[in-house]
């Protein structure tokens, strides 16, 4: 996982406290928090940011195509 915040990237799989200790969900966090800043990101969020950006990378290459004369 890359953090959103700060950019470091880190195996959130390895992480030993994956949720956030202060909200008081106790190991059911959706967040993993960067070990680096601490900053909580969503893996869910993850996912939907990957597709988002394969898409307008999809949707710039077919504008290039289209101005080719």
């Amino acid at each position: 996982m890359k953090c959103r915040m700060c950019g470091f990237e880190f195996d959130e799989k390895e992480l030993k406290n994956r949720g956030c200790v202060g909200c008081g969900k106790h190991g059911h966090c959706n967040q993993v928090h960067c070990p680096n800043c601490g900053f909580g990101n969503h893996p869910e969020l993850e996912e939907e940011f990957e597709f988002i950006n394969k898409l307008k990378n999809r949707l710039k290459i077919g504008k290039k195509d289209k101005n080719y004369f």
